[in-house]
């Protein structure tokens, strides 16, 4: 039992707390995103069209602690959890949407959010390749007397960029920028990129120049390295290794990727840490000198991690209540991307799930269950370790249920108001066994989608969207059956012409 002391004691701790805030000047909102030692923001953060999805993509933090997760966010609602750089969204076609991502630590705290970008799900009306090319600004930074750092907006119709420095081509990139070692002192430079019109049979265009002066300096410069190699990845890190250049050894190697230096070593070989699985990555290495002179870049080499998670996470925060004498509603967190996700009732999986969220019902009344939830993960990576046991016991009422409905079946999918709307039509058999049933329900996720006192219902939903019901009988008391195998379908939608 706590004492007026204790009590005395903490009332001193918070207001030692809040005179802290005070005087460092921090907000409520550094509670969520961390202050000055939670993560940094990603990114350049990109919008592109899947025809009947929205893509997202970003860049991870360069600096800060090593984020753990990221979270999508469309208004103030979270709408994806990942634990890569790229989401996929299930969108109505032809609907626009503005989306945001934050990125989250191992404790919890975000990272401020993004800019806003905004996606929509589908194009129509003249290819845009075809119009006139919109050009990109390029910043120009980190000026030194042998090298400079480039940086650019992803361009608005996507694709790789190809850059050309004094007319010299450095490969093409999906990059939003570039370190160029190995130039001149005190000299005027052209920079120019390039992007391959896909409008007709295609051609190369200039889409973005500017001029960079290099600072005054010693001309020395060492040799470049040669022969950058991919040597090991995991889901996490990227091993590369080069050959040093002939004569006397440079006084240290930079990796960069793109404009950013992600490592800097005195042997040949290097790897990179802090980053996501299943993500691509475009490295070069420059030599540099003791005075911070720096070489030629070496070719880029690309590679990818390894797709799967070596310790994937486990779904968290699982809630179990009990709805009634025959349903409990769960629901949990899972900061990565699942295909699915299987309910443990003990040791027997007792259901599946699309959403973070589900009912189980047909249970007896006044029965106890220990609930855990594991996630599959997509791409073959397996299965994560279950969750945290979420008890919870029924609450009492009759014993009589109906019986499951079977043969859940898509009978109708047509278009409603076009370009956004869909109509599912459902059909199901009829409870047949146990207790009467009076009317049905139909669950997506956790959600009533809908109700019916028949064996048919006609559902409005977004064109192209995916959706996973399944269907319970109710009785007289209100009790419901266990759910029917499940039936996923995509509503309907007409591309413009």
């Amino acid at each position: 039992m706590r004492t007026p002391s204790h009590w005395r004691g903490a009332a001193a701790r918070i207001s030692a707390a809040l005179i802290a805030v005070i005087l460092l000047g921090a907000s409520p909102a550094a509670a969520r995103y961390g202050g000055p030692t939670g993560p940094t923001t990603p990114t350049a953060l990109w919008a592109s069209t899947n025809g009947t999805a929205i893509s997202l993509t970003w860049q991870q933090p360069p600096t800060g602690p090593r984020v753990h997760s990221f979270r999508v966010y469309e208004g103030g609602e979270v709408v994806a959890r990942t634990t890569t750089t790229s989401a996929t969204m299930n969108v109505p076609f032809g609907s626009s949407h503005a989306y945001t991502v934050t990125a989250v630590d191992r404790h919890g705290r975000e990272s401020a959010p993004t800019d806003p970008v905004t996606g929509r799900s589908w194009l129509s009306g003249v290819n845009p390749e075809c119009l006139p090319t919109p050009t990109l600004p390029i910043t120009v930074t980190a000026v030194t007397a042998s090298a400079v750092s480039l940086s650019w907006p992803r361009h608005p119709l996507g694709g790789e960029l190809e850059l050309r420095v004094d007319g010299v081509s450095l490969g093409w990139t999906s990059l939003t920028s570039a370190r160029v070692g190995g130039l001149a002192p005190a000299t005027d430079h052209q920079i120019r990129l390039y992007r391959l019109n896909q409008c007709g049979p295609g051609s190369t265009e200039p889409v973005g120049s500017t001029s960079a002066t290099t600072a005054a300096g010693d001309p020395a410069r060492p040799a470049p390295p040669a022969g950058l190699t991919v040597t090991g990845r995991t889901d996490t890190t990227i091993s590369l290794a080069w050959t040093a250049p002939a004569g006397p050894p440079p006084d240290r190697y930079a990796v960069y990727e793109g404009g950013t230096r992600v490592a800097v070593t005195v042997g040949t070989t290097a790897t990179v840490q802090r980053l996501f699985h299943a993500t691509w990555h475009r490295f070069t290495i420059a030599a540099l000198d003791s005075a911070g002179n720096e070489s030629t870049h070496s070719p880029a080499v690309s590679a990818s991690t390894e797709t799967c998670l070596s310790s994937p996470p486990q779904p968290v925060g699982l809630t179990a209540t009990a709805l009634s004498p025959s349903s409990v509603r769960l629901g949990w967190t899972f900061d990565a991307t699942a295909t699915s996700y299987t309910i443990w009732d003990g040791d027997t999986a007792v259901a599946t799930s699309r959403y973070p969220e589900t009912v189980v019902s047909g249970l007896p009344s006044a029965s106890r269950h220990v609930y855990r939830v594991s996630a599959t993960l997509p791409q073959s990576c397996g299965e994560t370790p279950r969750s945290a046991q979420a008890r919870v016991t029924t609450t009492p009422g009759p014993a009589a249920r109906p019986a499951a409905p079977a043969s859940l079946e898509v009978t109708g999918n047509a278009p409603g108001n076009w370009p956004t709307d869909a109509r599912l039509t459902l059909a199901w058999s009829a409870s047949t066994g146990g207790e009467p049933a009076i009317s049905y329900r139909v669950y997506e996720g956790a959600t009533v989608a809908g109700a019916a006192d028949g064996t048919q219902l006609t559902l409005a939903v977004g064109g192209a969207t995916w959706h996973t019901y399944t269907v319970v009988a109710v009785d007289a008391a209100g009790n419901e059956s266990a759910a029917s195998p499940p039936v996923t379908a995509q509503g309907m939608f007409f591309p413009p012409p």
